[in-house]
């Protein structure tokens, strides 16, 4: 218990010492100093400063971008493909949507010339009955149809 209590301590006793800047300097006599504490003076060389923890960072770090790790990469590439899909899927849409529009537009054209033509029309009724529309009702549906032209039409 004791062996197991005095590794983790020598573990964490360790990481401080790691974690400690380590200064050089000359003095007046020219020779080198090495110390973990800068002289007074200032005039000082850092030769080697601590590693920070994950999570933590310094003003230099902070300042220019972190690079763009590969998840992100992907995220960024998956998201630009779902943007195109949706893009294309749009324009598909759009243009079914208005190939429809004209053959709409053409057919009420159609029935439109066929009601003003002059001759008979006729329609169904609910038991399948052949009924001719007398003039009142031809010039409701010629108005109902040229205002469905107009509005499909644009």
């Amino acid at each position: 218990m004791f062996h197991k209590f005095l590794v983790v301590l020598l573990v964490f006793a360790a990481q401080t010492a790691f974690a400690q800047s380590i200064y050089s300097w000359k003095d007046a006599s020219g020779r080198v100093h090495y110390s973990d504490t800068p002289p007074s003076d200032g005039k000082v060389r850092t030769v080697r400063q601590p590693t920070l923890a994950p999570g933590q960072s310094t003003s230099a770090e902070s300042a220019r971008p972190a690079p763009e790790s590969y998840v992100d990469k992907e995220l960024a590439f998956r998201k630009r493909l779902a943007e195109k899909a949706e893009t294309e899927e749009k324009a598909r849409k759009d243009k079914a949507d208005g190939e429809q529009r004209q053959r709409e537009c053409s057919a009420s054209k159609q029935h439109l010339a066929g009601l003003e033509s002059g001759q008979r029309v006729v329609r169904f009724n609910e038991a399948g009955e052949r009924i001719f529309m007398d003039d009142d009702e031809r010039a409701a549906e010629v108005e109902r149809t040229r205002k469905a032209v107009e509005r499909i039409c644009q």
